[in-house]
């Protein structure tokens, strides 16, 4: 038990299971601890009598000795939980390299220093070092920001040992430990209630409850669901009121967390579909670049050639065929968009999880404090009569004094405030039960003045609420008179009271009238409300003494009507969930609510776009496996019952996000395409298995997050596309000479040089693009499509043939009209390849897009890359060193003429191509 508090709900809420977490582990335990004398025989602790439970564990009214404490803390192991182990430094650095690109790269390298190209195999290593250190060192810094995010406190805990109250570390609580707890504390074990007064517990991290769950010690059915076991108190769980003793029954990993977090830990996070893809397109440029050398190798030896010759020509053609730039370039536009996102309170955690979002097809969303506010308020007010409900917000559009001359409304606003022990204040957080400091908070932004007058006025007299009772009551003195207040649960209210209030007038209550209310209530239960009813009687003054001594003075009363308080949606959600569906991306809710909670938020948030709902409870989802993947609510569910259902819809195809802040939540977030934990309100264990945290917590973030995902698909996709086109000349123009000339046009050197340019700056230019306006209203890409289409597979075949054809025929000119020299065809060549490379990214427009104005001229960074780019090539040509490493000789100015004319001609072939044939 932790250590007495004074913490409001709201801190608890961010404290629960945070502290366990990051306790060191040591759990030996492999056994469950709820096992009878004979370790076969299973019992249920929920089902024992409280007697039977302290005899189970050998446990008296003075708890345990310390003798078999340590027993069974031998036996049992400690108290904690093994979280997530966290991959070590060398682990996230060979993940980087852990690449086919990057192997064949390194082959490359061996080859270049074996035969002595020492220029070629350092400037190789610069391209591995540099894509290596960018993608180590943005992940290793959200590695570092989720470590931020994980609190330090160490729960204490108090039992009861030899006939004493002692704190101890959490840790050491033993099954049979009797503790002792009260409002604030933190349950550190799952334990069963042997004695309570006014037992409440926010049960939300395991459970998704939102509202605190009542507690007694009734013995319970053996098939009792967890969430309806109120004589179990669970680890991680916080009480928000009243006390208790309990009996603890598990510890550690046997526990109900436990159990989940094993279940997260175990469950093996599948490869994220860009990681697939671009491995998928890495193999099949392996494959071609081998057969392409090995094919060319065999050749040039059957002819006669030097083996130098021809292993530097499959060097060449090594370099030419992979995108050295490549996996920079993904990289770096990946981490800028991990960066744009950080910015928006996004903690993306692996790369290419960003680009994932992109593709989502389907977000499963929990309920509570994602689409919610997580806070109650107040919805509406219903009382007897014709025209019997008020609208709350309206009430605050009207003058106070008006609406207090409804006596029905004025004498619900007195009992809301005298029977209410909350304490609202602004500098500082509130303290009581949520919906008491909702009541309060409303009802000083009515009338700040009265509300504070009423709340001055004295008390004689109270009945605690308690969970027999299910109502609360109080004496006023209030002008004379004695106020009399009653409010809690809409039965035990009805039946004490003898009148009902309407239009001002006192009437004698029938049981017609109860029973219609009762079914009014049950109504608007089922819509996800949770309803108060209301009760008030005057007594004279004269009463006073007897009423101050009565233990039980809520009797013939006058029924005045229900509060109705709602967990109201977020005001940005709807807009952000239609933003989706225009996206066609489906939004589901999975909670562990009232399946009338569930539809009533849905129909807030316009969850479905037809508005049409279709919901299914644990108990149908087993019975209605054909409906789950067009269900669009799905309530009541457990854990392995989320899990399922993801694992459902990924086995349909689709590409899934789920979100989640609890313990429950974890096994989910881990089978998901993309796991998003919350990061005010989400447990540690969440947030571990998670691929990307919500440091808001809001849901717009999350459409933040697709859309960028898909601008950043997109990006890639256009990148490659630019990037393999011109590869594709290169590998044509070698073959091309080299097959006919037996002469290397383009050396391996200057390859390495020109790709370091181009699959670099102008890449990465592209890679940071805005995107199209139009991107969040076009449909998710199927997710079986390959990063590379069908339709980008031709546009690049005809680019490369294009620049191919031209580039060669401008060498072999040279070649024959200048003396035969295939240094002079090969400087030539290799200008006329590189501006027709830089002028090939205006071909990465859109077909639809203009010519002169589109989203590639409108890119800063595109003008940027080309003017330095352009910088680079004539520094090597006019630095001797750098003149002379190349290879390059000097060129006159019909020289230079044939160059520009051969880069311009390939533009405008490509564009006219473009427009004609829209690809």
């Amino acid at each position: 038990m932790a250590k007495k508090t004074t913490l409001p709900l709201q801190t608890i809420a961010k404290l629960q299971l945070s502290v366990w977490q990051n306790c060191e582990v040591n759990c030996i335990s492999n056994t469950l601890h709820y096992m009878a004398d004979n370790k076969n025989e299973q019992f249920f602790p929920h089902a024992l009598s409280t007697e039977e439970i302290q005899k189970k564990y050998e446990s008296g009214k003075d708890g345990l000795t310390n003798e078999q404490a340590e027993r069974k803390l031998n036996k049992h192991g400690d108290n904690v939980i093994e979280g997530k182990k966290q991959e070590s430094l060398f682990r996230l650095f060979f993940d980087q390299v852990n690449n086919p690109v990057i192997y064949l790269l390194l082959v490359a390298v061996v080859v270049s220093f074996f035969f002595g190209d020492i220029p070629e195999a350092i400037a190789i290593i610069v391209v591995i070092i540099l894509n290596t250190g960018i993608g180590f060192w943005m992940e290793y810094q959200a590695r570092t920001s989720v470590n931020a995010l994980k609190k330090l406190n160490r729960l204490k805990a108090k039992v009861k040992r030899e006939g004493e109250i002692k704190e101890i570390d959490a840790a050491k609580v033993v099954p049979g430990d009797i503790i002792e707890l009260e409002a604030g504390d933190l349950v550190p074990a799952d334990a069963r209630v042997i004695s309570f007064a006014e037992l409440k517990v926010d049960e939300s991290p395991l459970t998704g409850e939102s509202l605190p769950v009542e507690k007694n010690k009734e013995k319970l059915d053996e098939d009792t669901q967890l969430a309806d076991r109120k004589n179990m108190l669970f680890k991680g769980t916080a009480l928000t009121h009243g006390k208790a003793l309990a009996i603890v029954t598990t510890t550690g990993k046997q526990t109900e967390i436990g159990k989940i977090s094993e279940m997260a830990n175990e469950e093996e996070k599948n490869k994220i579909p860009l990681n697939q893809k671009l491995s998928k397109l890495s193999h099949r440029l392996i494959w071609v670049t081998v057969g392409l050398a090995a094919a060319f190798f065999v050749t040039g030896w059957l002819a006669g050639k030097e083996v130098y010759l021809m292993l530097q020509t499959a060097i060449a053609w090594t370099v030419a065929a992979i995108p050295e730039g490549l996996p920079i370039v993904a990289s770096i536009a990946l981490a800028r968009g991990m960066l744009r996102l950080s910015k928006r309170n996004v903690l993306v955690k692996k790369l290419a999880a960003v680009e994932t979002l992109g593709e989502t097809t389907v977000i499963f969303t929990d309920k509570t404090g994602t689409l919610t506010e997580n806070k109650l308020s107040l919805e509406s007010i219903e009382y007897p009569g014709s025209e019997n409900k008020i609208n709350t917000d309206s009430l605050l559009k009207n003058k106070p004094e008006e609406s207090l001359q409804n006596e029905n409304f004025k004498n619900i606003y007195r009992v809301s405030v005298f029977c209410n022990d909350a304490k609202v204040k602004e500098e500082c957080e509130s303290k009581g039960d949520p919906l008491d400091i909702s009541l309060l908070e409303y009802f000083i932004e009515f009338d700040k003045e009265k509300t504070g007058t009423l709340q001055q006025t004295k008390r004689f007299n109270e009945d605690p609420f308690d969970s027999d009772s299910k109502f609360m009551g109080t004496v006023h003195s209030l002008d004379d008179e004695l106020y009399i207040s009653g409010k809690g649960a809409a039965e035990p209210i009805l039946s004490r009271c003898k009148f009902y209030l309407e239009k001002g007038e006192k009437k004698k209550i029938t049981n017609d009238f109860i029973e219609k209310w009762i079914v009014r209530n049950e109504e608007l239960s089922g819509k996800g409300l949770k309803v108060i009813a209301c009760s008030y009687k005057i007594a004279e003054e004269n009463e006073k003494k007897s009423l101050k001594e009565k233990e039980d003075f809520i009797e013939e009363m006058i029924f005045l009507g229900f509060i109705c308080f709602i967990d109201p949606a977020k005001e940005d959600v709807k807009d952000a969930i239609e933003k989706c569906q225009t996206a066609g991306i489906k939004i589901i809710m999975v909670t562990g609510d009232h399946p009338g909670t569930a539809e009533n938020v849905a129909r807030k948030v316009g969850l479905s776009a037809n508005e049409k709902y279709h919901s299914l409870n644990s108990a149908e989802i087993a019975n209605k496996k054909d409906e789950v993947t067009s269900t669009n609510i799905f309530a009541r569910v457990n854990p392995e019952q989320k899990y399922n259902i993801v694992n459902r819809f990924k086995e349909n195809g689709e590409i899934t996000a789920m979100t989640g802040d609890g313990v429950n939540d974890a096994p989910a977030l881990k089978k998901a395409d993309i796991g998003i934990a919350m990061g005010e309100r989400g447990t540690q264990i969440a947030q571990d298995v998670a691929d990307m945290i919500l440091k808001d917590d809001s849901f717009p973030s999350i459409v933040d997050a697709i859309e960028e995902g898909r601008i950043i698909f997109g990006n890639i996709r256009r990148f490659i596309v630019y990037q393999l086109s011109y590869h594709l000349a290169e590998i044509l123009i070698i073959a091309g000479i080299s097959f006919s000339l037996f002469y290397l046009p383009l050396l391996p050197l200057q390859l390495l040089f020109l790709n370091l340019l181009s699959d670099v700056f102008p890449a990465l230019a592209l890679g940071l693009g805005k995107g199209d306006d139009t991107i969040m209203k076009q449909k998710p890409k199927n997710p079986k499509e390959p990063i590379i289409n069908k339709r980008n597979w031709i546009a690049m075949g005809i680019y490369g043939v294009v620049m191919a054809l031209i580039i060669c025929g401008v060498y072999l000119l040279v070649y024959y009209q200048f003396g035969k020299s295939k240094e002079l065809a090969n400087t030539v060549a290799f200008f006329s390849l590189a501006i027709s490379q830089l002028l090939h990214v205006f071909n990465m427009r859109e077909h639809k897009e203009h010519v002169f104005n589109n989203q590639i001229v409108k890119n800063r960074y595109i003008w940027m890359a080309l003017a330095l780019c352009l910088a680079a090539l004539s520094a090597a040509y006019f630095i001797p060193v750098l003149h002379n490493t190349l290879s390059f000789e000097t060129l006159s100015l019909v020289h230079w003429l044939l160059v520009g004319g051969a880069s311009l001609l390939t533009l405008l072939i490509i564009q006219t191509i473009k427009s004609a044939f829209k690809i």
